[in-house]
């Protein structure tokens, strides 16, 4: 591993799909949610990409669009459980996907 990584740390990219129908405002109170989430469990948020409003391969919950955010953080491996524990109980993620980002992406990120 790289000097710039700690061992008990790695490096993630979590996208959600949030619900089409939200404002500017409740989409940016999501957005700050996942955010404080991520920031209480002592992780470390690398970067917010927020793809917008796109249509979805298939209708979810009768929807045909959703809201694409794509978070990178560097955490150790417990908070995942906590982070899609927390996506499961809130009703504006429709859709969620967290995975570990090799080292080379997780470099770029924290240099940026």
């Amino acid at each position: 591993m790289s000097e710039l990584l700690d061992l008990d740390l790695r490096c993630y990219e979590s996208m959600v799909i949030f619900d089409p129908d939200l404002s500017e405002t409740d989409l940016e109170g999501q957005i700050n949610w996942v955010k404080g989430i991520i920031e209480r469990n002592g992780a470390e948020l690398l970067k917010v990409d927020i793809w917008g409003k796109r249509k979805l391969a298939y209708e979810i919950n009768k929807k045909k669009e959703g809201i694409y955010v794509l978070f990178y953080f560097r955490s150790s491996p417990d908070l995942v459980d906590e982070l899609e524990r927390n996506y499961r109980i809130n009703s504006n993620v429709m859709r969620y996907l967290t995975v570990k980002i090799k080292d080379k992406k997780c470099q770029s990120l924290l240099t940026e």
